[in-house]
């Protein structure tokens, strides 16, 4: 009896949790699409009685969201592979080598991450002045990819620590190098990792703001964060019918993404954990 109470609860529990969850997701939504009159409404509507789809067609047109979405993929895609071009030699490194000072390199490296953002915007960007790179999406990937790179260290780190050394050293014995070792062994193995690593890192700089918004003044540099925050005030107040619009256009192909490798990534998320 007492199990059936439990089972019971615990469905209910699942329940809440996916009405909490999803709840946000559906109902703006179903914001997009309804009148500038209807989202005013008090109590407001669960389904839209003056259904349109004008706001998911007009935000392609009074805003150049085609540039934001291209500044977007271009800084995102550019801070990924810096972050695990450098994330992951590094992390190898500090998992297979125990040289001199490591853990203090990796405590280092960690506390980049700790550093407030707004605290080196202004040097940030003095020395992107100097390069010609404000208003670019280059710029914000190198900075993302910065940003991002003590995620990919000791995040790979753990990976790459789950596999036995004694893999690497079989295979040298025959002959090879080190650096073919990895390649061959080591970096088949951490794969799903690595997928999971660059999509975490992939999703961090699809919604960073806050450089995008100081270091970004016209639809060159402009991405999709920054366009979505057009539509807050101004002459109309807030649109939040554009504003739901365009944000699950921005989100669209994170979720096609992460659709795709769902399988890669729930192996690189749970990775080690089943020994």
């Amino acid at each position: 009896m007492m199990s059936k109470i439990w089972s019971f609860a615990l469905v209910v529990a699942i329940c809440l949790l996916c009405i909490w969850t999803l709840f946000p997701i559906y109902y703006g939504f179903i914001t997009a699409f309804k009148s500038r009159v209807e989202i005013t409404y008090w109590p407001p509507t669960l389904f839209p009685t003056e259904f349109t789809t004008y706001y998911w067609i007009t935000v392609w047109f009074d805003r150049p969201t085609i540039a934001y979405y291209r500044n977007t993929l271009i800084a995102s895609f550019i801070s990924t592979l810096i972050a695990l071009a450098f994330g992951l030699p590094t992390a190898y490194t500090c998992a297979r080598f125990n040289f001199r000072g490591r853990a203090d390199t990796l405590f280092t490296i960690l506390t980049f991450r700790f550093l407030p953002p707004a605290a080196v915007v202004l040097p940030v960007y003095v020395f992107l002045r100097e390069l010609a790179l404000i208003d670019t999406p280059i710029s914000l990937g190198l900075i993302y990819g910065a940003i991002n790179i003590p995620i990919a260290v000791w995040v790979l780190r753990s990976y790459i620590r789950d596999i036995p050394p004694e893999l690497e050293e079989s295979y040298m014995i025959d002959g090879y190098s080190r650096f073919r070792a990895f390649v061959n062994i080591t970096l088949p193995l951490i794969r799903p990792g690595l997928i999971a690593v660059a999509l975490i890192i992939l999703a961090l700089s699809w919604g960073e703001f806050l450089f995008a918004s100081l270091l970004t003044t016209s639809s060159a540099g402009k991405t999709l964060p920054v366009g979505i925050s057009e539509y807050m005030g101004g002459e109309w107040g807030y649109e939040w019918n554009k504003i739901m619009a365009i944000t699950f256009y921005a989100i669209l192909p994170l979720i096609v993404i992460f659709y795709i490798v769902r399988r890669h990534l729930i192996r690189g998320l749970t990775f080690g954990i089943v020994r």
